[in-house]
C-alpha cells in the first residue's frame, strides 16, 4: 500500500469511530431525557385523581406512562383537571373495589375501560406464557 491509500483508510476509520461515539452519546442522551420527562409527567400525573383512578381499578400506572401516547395521557389530564364529577368520583373512590362499570361518571371513561381491557389482555397471555 501506498501512502496516500494508507491516510484515507486512517481518516475514514477515525471518522467512523468519532461517528459511531457520537451516535452512542446521542442514544443515551435521548434515553436519559426520556426517563427525566416521563418521571416529570408521573409527578404532574400523582397530584390529579386520575392517578387514584388508576390505582382503584387495577391498572398499572407505569406501565400506563410507558405504553400510552403521551398526548393521550395530557389529555386524559386535562379532562380529569376540567371534570365537574368530582365529588362522585371521590365517593367511587372510596369504595373498596371500584370497577369499571361504575364509572360512567369520569369524563375518560373509555379511555380507562379501553385501557383495564388491554392490561387484562396483556397479563393473561403473559401469564399463559408461563
Amino acid at each position: 500500500m501506498n501512502i496516500v491509500t494508507i491516510i484515507v483508510v486512517s481518516v475514514l476509520t477515525l471518522l467512523l469511530t468519532g461517528y459511531i461515539i457520537f451516535l452512542i452519546y446521542i442514544i443515551a442522551m435521548n434515553l436519559i431525557n426520556g426517563r427525566k420527562f416521563h418521571h416529570s409527567l408521573e409527578q404532574q400525573f400523582d397530584k390529579l385523581r386520575l392517578s387514584h383512578m388508576l390505582r382503584a381499578l387495577g391498572i398499572d400506572k407505569t406501565t400506563y406512562i410507558y405504553q400510552t401516547n403521551v398526548q393521550d395521557i395530557k389529555q386524559q389530564m386535562k379532562n380529569c383537571t376540567d371534570c365537574d364529577n368530582t365529588h362522585m368520583c371521590d365517593e367511587q373512590l372510596a369504595t373498596p373495589e371500584l370497577d369499571v362499570t361504575t364509572i360512567e361518571f369520569c369524563n375518560n371513561e373509555a379511555e380507562l375501560v379501553d385501557i383495564k381491557r388491554q392490561q387484562t389482555e396483556q397479563q393473561s397471555v403473559t401469564d399463559a406464557d408461563k
